[in-house]
């Protein structure tokens, strides 16, 4: 990753003046019941093995102790394989506007290798698409990084401060800067204590990142001097003074268009696209291994202190109006929940509202054939099929009635031997083309949804599961 470092100007930044109320609280033991554990290859190409939660929990590397939430790197052992042990997880809710704030007592400190984040990026949601069609031609979701990436804290190695860094699509620049793609537009700022070892020795802070159609704007306020109520119930951002740092919209970019539907992410990674990439310019690294895997690999007592130690997490809204959320959820009969559709009544960003779920049945519209024109149905025993066999009814007794047609005979999903699902009869590639979709497969949250999809095709956990979850984190091409 390369930053672009932008100088922020005297003026004074645009800030909201209204006061925000809590939406979501993911302080104490809500915690991880919040997020969904990410377990694939590292996108960012790190020397990395993100875990599960299981074992995550059975190896000390998270946990919750009197409410104070602790996420670990793993710091005793040599590392083989993928590499070193590590957590990387996701919210299961998507926002679009409001106001995040983090209280931190610690986050991983500074080392050679280390490259930890807290961030938030567009995960495609099916509230996106108003219709769940069957091929899913017409309404692609958007994929990374269409819907944008905040990057509230970051670094790698001994960078003395953190980096503020916005990654977009074409079309946006913010400060002077383009922030299409890998690069993004950047600010490094916040003074030694805002980062790494400097942030731990003066006991963490908290970080707040207001986000608004007209700005996205990043404070960070040491331990000494947060402001009264910053973490409180009703936080007012107008009486904090200039951010640390502000990304403004306006001509050069429409932030509505550019951010939408973020997703909150933890991880630390090691080496990868930026720690990695940079290990030769680094002399106080570089003089202790030759590459940054060998390092990491190699040192586990290096990363004693790679650890986040959260006080709290909360999610506000203004007024009810900003921080639209969006659950990622399953919605079908209570029995058999197969297919992942946001609850939010906001509209999309196609324009159309969100469709309503109904309690038993979600319906797939193919496009453009029609011998693929059924809907998606769910029997009383709890499985999916294509096709009905109630016949078309007419209120109109007094019209002559066609000759009934053969009504096509429901037909069972199964899955092939390489994890894909497709249905028993030849020829009918609907539901295979949804979901080997891209767009429609990264929405499907690691979790609920995906082990309801499992338990609808007879727990096969080797099978859907595992082709979700690998598009659900190939296709954020950054670090994200």
């Amino acid at each position: 990753m390369h930053l672009s470092t932008v100088v922020l100007g005297a003026g004074l930044a645009s800030v909201a003046l209204s006061a925000y109320t809590v939406q979501d609280d993911y302080s104490g033991n809500n915690f991880f019941s919040m997020f969904s554990f990410d377990t694939e290859n590292d996108p960012t190409n790190g020397y990395v093995n993100y875990v599960d939660q299981n074992t995550a929990q059975s190896s000390n590397l998270i946990g919750v102790n009197n409410g104070i939430v602790t996420i670990r790197s793993d710091s005793t052992n040599v590392a083989s394989g993928r590499g070193r042990n590590s957590v990387r997880i996701t919210s299961t809710k998507q926002y679009t506007h409001g106001l995040v704030v983090l209280d931190l007592a610690h986050m991983p400190g500074s080392a050679c290798g280390i490259w930890p984040a807290f961030w938030m990026t567009g995960i495609p949601n099916p509230k996106s698409f108003p219709t769940l069609h069957a091929n899913f031609t017409e309404t692609k979701g958007p994929n990374w990084p269409n819907s944008g990436e905040i990057d509230i804290i970051e670094g790698v190695n001994h960078q003395s401060q953190n980096a503020m860094t916005m990654h977009t699509s074409s079309g946006c620049t913010l400060n002077n800067a383009n922030c299409q793609g890998n690069g993004g537009c950047g600010v490094q700022a916040g003074g030694s204590s805002s980062y790494g070892d400097g942030f731990n020795a003066g006991n963490g802070g908290v970080y707040a990142m207001q986000w608004t159609s007209s700005a996205i704007n990043i404070w960070f306020f040491p331990r000494s001097n947060i402001p009264n109520g910053a973490t409180g119930t009703n936080p007012d951002p107008s009486g904090w003074g200039n951010p640390t740092a502000s990304f403004q919209g306006g001509s050069g970019c429409d932030i509505d268009q550019h951010f939408m539907n973020n997703n909150i992410v933890f991880d630390t990674t090691f080496c990868g696209d930026w720690a990695g990439a940079v290990w030769g310019q680094d002399s106080q690294c570089s003089s202790q291994a030759s590459t940054c895997q060998d390092f990491v690999q190699n040192h586990p007592e290096a990363f004693t202190e790679a650890y986040w130690t959260i006080n709290s997490l909360k999610v506000y809204a203004d007024n009810g109006n900003g921080a639209q959320a969006a659950d990622v959820q399953a919605v079908a009969s209570p029995s058999a929940q197969a297919v992942a559709q946001s609850v939010s009544p906001e509209t999309s960003n196609t324009g159309a509202a969100a469709p309503t779920p109904t309690a038993s049945t979600t319906t797939t519209t193919a496009s453009n054939d029609q011998s693929n024109n059924q809907p998606l149905t769910e029997t009383s025993d709890g499985k999916l099929h294509l096709g009905s066999s109630t016949s078309p009814s007419s209120n109109n007794q007094n019209q002559p009635q066609p000759q009934p047609q053969p009504q096509p005979q429901p037909q069972p999903l199964t899955e092939t031997a390489d994890g894909k699902i497709q249905f028993a009869a030849p020829g009918k590639r609907a539901l295979p083309l949804l979901l080997n979709d891209t767009a429609f497969a990264s929405s499907v949250v690691e979790g609920e949804a995906v082990a309801k999809i499992e338990e609808v095709l007879g727990g096969k956990e080797k099978g859907v599961g595992r082709h979700l979850r690998r598009h659900h984190l190939s296709h954020m091409h950054h670090k994200h």
